[in-house]
């Protein structure tokens, strides 16, 4: 006689909240708590640049458009379960962030979600969230590959897109006017100075 396989239990949004108290980076897929490890220097940084190049656009066209931010938890609620992700950077238009703020996860997606891709990534699990978040209503999700230095563009109603060395980011629908070169992504802070200086 064989034995059933113990089944794991579900877990709401609210109960992966008060879960979450610890500190301990985890994301909540279908109700089931997945443990995530921290990521590494490469990843920290690109993420914190990201972050920073979004919000100085805005700063540069002297326009609010929207808040950026970063391991924000977002909710996805499916009929038989809940999803909560936490994007290493998402963007949510002005007029879409909930008043007053939420003092927990956030129950809508981001307009524009950024991954980036970490060597212990699997490939299949980045394409999974990034169906959850289009599917949800997403806008633009972006792929960034610091190892290959390329990006892959979602969109909603459009093709996928690739970007490598020499291509430009752009996000009209969300961001317009804002241009970001792949030289610029990917190297960083440092080279950004580095640049600075010497056209002055």
């Amino acid at each position: 006689m064989t034995s059933a396989t113990p089944t794991k239990r579900k877990i709401t949004a609210e109960q992966f909240w008060q879960l979450c108290a610890d500190g301990k980076p985890r994301e909540l897929v279908r109700g089931e708590v997945i443990e995530k490890m921290p990521v590494n220097l490469e990843h920290g940084s690109l993420a914190q640049w990201i972050g920073t190049l979004l919000t100085n656009y805005q700063t540069q066209i002297r326009q609010y458009l929207g808040e950026v931010v970063s391991e924000t938890g977002f909710v996805i609620r499916y009929p038989d379960a809940d999803t909560v992700r936490a994007p290493d950077v998402a963007f949510i238009r002005k007029e879409r962030i909930p008043e007053p703020r939420p003092a927990t996860f956030v129950e809508i997606v981001p307009d524009l979600v950024v991954e980036i891709v970490s060597p212990n990534d699997a490939y299949a699990e980045i394409l999974d969230k990034v169906d959850e978040f289009l599917q949800a209503g997403t806008t633009v999700v972006w792929v960034v590959d610091p190892r290959r230095h390329k990006v892959e563009v979602y969109h909603r109603d459009a093709p996928m897109q690739i970007l490598h060395a020499g291509d430009t980011l752009t996000c009209e629908d969300l961001l317009p006017g804002f241009k970001l070169p792949l030289k610029t992504l990917f190297g960083g802070l440092q080279a950004a100075i580095e640049s600075a200086e010497v056209s002055e």
